[in-house]
């Protein structure tokens, strides 16, 4: 069994006022434990979301790009039942309550809302530092919200590029309001190799932003291609880590159906796509990648990684004898891959099965499925039995060494 010491997973920030005009701290009447502090000021990091969302602005795109494209581009109007979202590409408006609905009571929690009643945090920082010291959460990374896969999927080159570009100077800012407490997942181009890497090169300077989300690889499909190792090579020497969220996709986006219980099956994508990073080779051309699977929890993964060792060493003398590995497939899924969770106390039982170190918690705020302002009281129950260095690992000390941004940011 392998155990861990609390300090080495305790981080610390400034929290002096000087530091990103923070707003002040609100009551903790929700139920969760008060962040200690040290005699300097400096506040411990217990727990961070490394899954949650911003709500893009119905502007974001309108006011950024050139004059062509602002009629094209994603924007938010109204409609009779609420506001949504008009895309090209995508033939109908698409309502996004239920990604900004967390907190609310059941009759509220729809997909049809109108912009003035939902929270302001998903657009205004302020605002957001302040919900998050309502759940006593101290830091996050912040993925896209619905209008992020009609980028994603439009395969106009220069137009596309223009939209991304859009999205990440955006993204910059609002995270630049408190760098130490918000870490947003630059997007990544996927109309021209070139294109991904100029646009990593910069992100990588920019403030606020502590990941690079891949939502298809940068040649334009989700087949990984051997012209991508420039992205890659670009990648680490960044040293950024990569997320994945959900999955690759270069589909335009779609209203969902809450009959079809679409967040059962967010780890679909996940276990072959690890195989086909694997098999590709990329990983020991490039040792020091890292790929945070998010969204996906990890209940599921010493099943997988068990057959896939198993299928591997059946096949490594026959068929794949002339495309062996260099290690079994779960070795390089040890190094390489770590793994977000919402709701999956099956995969905390089993940590010592998955990996401690290889667990990161989330809160997926402010979607549907996110217990905001009650996430201590979920996290309570949920680690009733694990040790206190573990579940320090899990819910803050994992996801610092992997987004060290944050670190970096109070220092």
């Amino acid at each position: 069994m392998r155990r861990y010491h609390v300090a080495k997973y305790i981080y610390f920030y400034n929290n002096s006022e000087s530091s990103s005009a923070r707003p002040p701290m609100v009551g903790r009447q929700k139920g969760h434990p008060m962040q200690s502090q040290n005699g300097n000021g400096r506040r411990a990091y217990r727990l961070i979301s490394a899954d949650s969302h911003v709500t893009e602005p119905g502007d974001l795109w309108t006011s950024r790009v050139d004059p062509k494209y602002r009629d094209r581009v994603p924007r938010m109007e109204r409609f009779e039942n609420g506001d949504a979202w008009i895309m090209e590409g995508v033939p109908r408006p698409i309502a996004f309550g239920f990604t900004v609905c967390a907190g609310n009571k059941p009759e509220d929690m729809r997909d049809w809302m109108f912009t003035e009643e939902m929270r302001s945090g998903g657009w205004d920082p302020k605002v957001r530092c302040q919900e998050l010291d309502e759940d006593g959460v101290d830091a996050e990374v912040l993925f896209p919200n619905r209008p992020w896969q009609a980028v994603v999927a439009n395969t106009d080159a220069e137009f596309h590029n223009a939209m991304v570009r859009a999205y990440n100077d955006w993204l910059s800012e609002y995270c630049s309001y408190a760098p130490h407490r918000l870490g947003g997942a630059a997007g990544i181009p996927n109309q021209g190799i070139r294109e991904a890497i100029t646009e990593v090169e910069r992100v990588s300077e920019m403030p606020g932003l502590v990941s690079l989300n891949l939502s298809c690889y940068p040649h334009g499909d989700t087949t990984l291609q051997p012209e991508d190792d420039d992205l890659w090579r670009a990648i680490e020497q960044s040293g950024m880590p990569i997320s994945i969220h959900i999955g690759l996709s270069n589909a335009m986006p779609y209203q969902l159906d809450a009959r079809k219980l679409p967040g059962t099956v967010h780890f679909y994508d996940a276990p072959g796509r690890m195989l086909e990073i694997i098999f590709s080779g990329i990983l020991d051309r490039f040792p020091k990648l890292k790929f945070v699977m998010t969204e996906v929890d990890c209940g599921w993964l010493p099943y997988f990684e068990e057959v896939a060792d198993d299928n591997y060493m059946r096949h490594a003398k026959a068929t794949l004898k002339d495309r062996q590995l260099a290690r079994r497939p779960s070795e390089y899924m040890r190094d390489h891959f770590f793994f977000a969770f919402v709701t999956d106390t099956y995969g905390i039982t089993n940590r010592h099965r998955i990996g401690v170190e290889r667990m990161l918690w989330s809160n997926d705020y402010p979607h549907i499925v996110s217990d905001w302002p009650y996430s201590w009281k979920t996290i309570a129950a949920q680690f009733a039995n694990v040790a206190v260095d573990e579940k320090s690992a899990m819910l803050s000390g994992n996801a610092l060494r992997i987004y060290d941004r944050f670190l970096k940011a109070s220092a």
